[in-house]
């Protein structure tokens, strides 16, 4: 997979049609490899318009929050900046390619090891990683041109302010749940501050000293998940009585007969097969004739007050589209849809697009602004990827369903 092709088309649809323009963060977009900083296995969706969990209760946000945060940080060639939440490194590691020296502080070791190790590999040797509490920032090495917060705190930490240089920056998402607020302070004077709201956002809790603490509501809550969801790949359904089976030995045949018993049961086992490829042609056709527009190929989802049309047949390598209607609603509408479901298909654009997004439990959730005055259509624009049946666990609000989805070759 060419990896440096599938960055440049998040650089152009991600970040340059959503108004990012601050040449240098577009440059670090470029350069820095963001499928080295995801956890093993989700290479593949590194690119995707959607925050990943990267362990311990963390995630690696989209690229466009990344971007738009360090754009509004202001970063120069010259700066000495800070990041609150190392996480996997990746934020770090597109300052690194702007500014002068970064500081990054993680107060999960894990974590932070696992960064630091990503820096020495890919030779990004102006960062200094500390295991500690971000919202006591880095006295040590203060004051800072920029700091940037990488998870919400209920209100802007002052140690964070107090280390913010004259003119400096921070960028810090400030609230609790959904109703958190995209913040830059700079500091104007030795005790003055401005403050601008830049947003709605999604991100995990600051935890610590000035931020929250790990026994707060805001950390420890789950979010809850009515429904039935469909058992792992792993799982293995219980087996009863194992290891009691009796064997019984058939008589020896007389001398001289051949037995056949070996050649019949590979025989009929053949057909058996022969048999279900042929049903298996026989219903790819079937589905080929039907198509994508049929009058089977979708299946529209109906909840108490909103619904999904949602494509059940598809062709490998088409588009799609998959329209959520909410009715006018005074507070924001959440969509979300488990992570396999981007196995199947990928995101090309949302329309309209998401206030913002967030990583949970498996699965990738999608926050659309309130309107009160009327119903709501969002159009998802999709490319197949994968031929095959799968299963899609979609959720409006509180409630879930699971569609299955069939992309034939």
């Amino acid at each position: 997979m060419d990896m440096t092709r599938i960055r440049d088309h998040m650089v152009e649809h991600q970040l340059t049609r959503r108004g990012i323009d601050d040449r240098s963060v577009i440059e670090a977009m470029r350069t820095v490899p963001r499928e080295k900083f995801v956890a093993p296995g989700f290479e593949d969706f590194a690119y995707e318009d959607a925050p990943l969990s990267i362990g311990d209760g963390q995630t690696i946000s989209q690229p466009f929050i990344v971007a738009l945060m360090l754009e509004k940080a202001g970063l120069k060639a010259g700066d000495k900046a800070l990041e609150v939440g190392t996480g996997s490194g990746y934020a770090s590691a597109l300052m690194s390619r702007i500014v002068r020296q970064v500081y990054s502080i993680e107060r999960h070791e894990r974590l932070a090891l696992q960064a630091r190790d990503r820096f020495e590999t890919l030779g990004y040797h102006n960062i200094e990683v500390r295991v500690g509490d971000g919202s006591k920032g880095w006295p040590d090495a203060a004051p800072f041109d920029a700091i940037v917060v990488s998870a919400a705190a209920p209100e802007v930490p002052s140690a964070l302010k107090e280390q913010l240089n004259l003119g400096g920056r921070l960028i810090i998402p400030v609230g609790r749940g959904q109703e958190q607020r995209l913040k830059r302070v700079t500091r104007t004077g030795p005790a003055a501050f401005e403050e601008d709201d830049l947003g709605g956002v999604v991100f995990v809790p600051l935890i610590g000293e000035d931020a929250w603490t790990a026994a707060h509501p805001m950390y420890t809550a789950t979010v809850p998940s009515p429904g039935t969801f469909a058992a792992g790949p792993g799982s293995q359904p219980r087996v009863q009585g194992a290891g009691m089976e009796t064997t019984y030995r058939l008589p020896a045949l007389p001398e001289g007969v051949l037995d056949h018993t070996e050649f019949q049961q590979r025989f009929w086992a053949l057909q058996r097969l022969s048999w279900i490829m042929f049903t298996l042609l026989l219903a790819i056709c079937l589905l080929g004739l039907l198509g994508r527009g049929g009058p089977f190929s979708r299946q529209t989802l109906m909840l108490s007050d909103r619904s999904v049309d949602f494509p059940v047949i598809s062709r490998w390598n088409a588009p799609e589209d998959m329209t959520v209607n909410f009715l006018a609603s005074s507070e924001d509408r959440v969509f979300t849809i488990d992570a396999a479901f981007l196995r199947t298909f990928s995101v090309q654009g949302i329309d309209p697009p998401q206030k913002a997004t967030f990583a949970r439990d498996g699965r990738i959730g999608y926050v659309f602004a309130a309107d009160p005055a009327e119903p709501t259509q969002i159009v998802f624009r999709l490319q197949t990827q994968q031929p095959g049946a799968r299963r899609a666990t979609i959720g409006l609000g509180e409630e879930v369903r699971t569609q299955s989805t069939f992309i034939f070759p």
